[in-house]
């Protein structure tokens, strides 16, 4: 069953929920107000950034299922402590003025580094994220100072981060019932690069490990879509492996995001079995997650697989391979 878009969601709870709070900090609402705020963050800033996290996940993205994930999280974590505080469970005083600093500061330094990444994405993405880590550092500078000033602009900028994130769902949301970029903004700021597949290519795309005699083939991106293709990789490897001065290497490859056409997928296997017999001691697939967990695969028109698959059948399998007919 095909997935909607879940982003204008997180955007939507994050960026209103943030805009709740602000008017506390821009002295808009009464402090009280902050009472409903705390309902708000538990379940449409919280509950639901979350679920737009999980979701993302498993369409395979892997930013935005850190970013709802993380801002979800702190909404819910925000609004416990503040439950309990104001329902005087804490033994304690509450004067954690320091620690509160640091805390900020923390996810103004994680915001900034989402921001980083944002840079490749969109103009509306960058604008939030970027207004975001300087609402952090300046409720940072706000708490350690006790600066009123300070905190009313911090919750200016922070009220503009929620506009921008609003904004931002709502381009989404138009844009896609109209089929074409109604609103500005969300125009990607890169575009993936076609690499071109040569003999030569392939060669500077491997790199050789002379100490453990494995050769790292970086894949990633490619699109295998020609017979032309499948011969220019297989000429390519042959030539990098003889480069090495060995008979046989091993072998961990990079298929993230890799394309293979249905029409060369059954050519493009059996040459991978040729050179895994005559050129490869063993042949792996490179995990790109720290963890060393699998990324997604996507299977189309393959045919048996246990016809040209590698030594070790389930890095084959796993191997993130598109094969479409278009």
């Amino acid at each position: 069953m095909p997935m909607g878009n879940p982003a204008p969601l997180g955007l939507l709870s994050f960026g209103m929920t943030t805009m709740m709070l602000m008017y506390v900090d821009m002295g808009w609402a009464e402090g009280s107000f902050q009472e409903m705020v705390i309902g708000y963050a538990f379940f449409y800033g919280g509950l639901c950034q979350l679920l737009v996290g999980i979701f993302e996940l498993l369409k395979g993205a892997t930013f935005p299922f850190a970013v709802f994930g993380s801002y979800g999280a702190f909404w819910m974590g925000w609004g416990l402590v503040h439950l309990v505080n104001e329902s005087d469970q804490f033994t304690f005083s509450g004067d954690y003025t320091n620690g509160k600093t640091v805390w900020l500061i923390q996810w103004g330094l994680l915001t900034f580094c989402f921001w980083i990444v944002s840079l490749r994405k969109n103009v509306c993405l960058i604008v939030v994220l970027g207004l975001l880590h300087w609402t952090f550092f300046l409720l940072a500078a706000a708490s350690a100072t006790g600066d009123s000033g300070v905190k009313k602009a911090a919750g200016t900028i922070g009220f503009l981060t929620g506009i921008a994130a609003w904004y931002t769902a709502i381009a989404e949301i138009i844009n896609e019932e109209w089929g074409r970029h109604v609103l500005p903004g969300l125009h990607p700021r890169t575009s993936p690069e076609r690499i071109a597949i040569s003999k030569e290519s392939i060669i500077k795309r491997a790199d050789y490990d002379a100490k453990n005699k494995t050769m790292f083939l970086q894949f990633r991106g490619m699109q295998i879509r020609t017979l032309q293709d499948v011969l220019a990789i297989k000429e390519g490897v042959e030539e990098a492996v003889k480069n090495t001065g060995e008979s046989r290497v091993h072998v961990v490859v990079d298929y993230e995001d890799v394309v293979i056409m249905d029409d060369v997928a059954s050519d493009y296997w059996n040459m991978v079995n040729n050179l895994q017999r005559e050129l490869y001691l063993s042949a792996k697939r490179f995990h790109v997650s720290s963890f060393g967990t699998k990324g997604r695969m996507l299977q189309q028109g393959l045919g048996n697989q246990e016809n040209y698959t590698f030594s070790d059948s389930k890095q084959a399998k796993n191997a993130t391979v598109r094969g479409q007919s278009n």
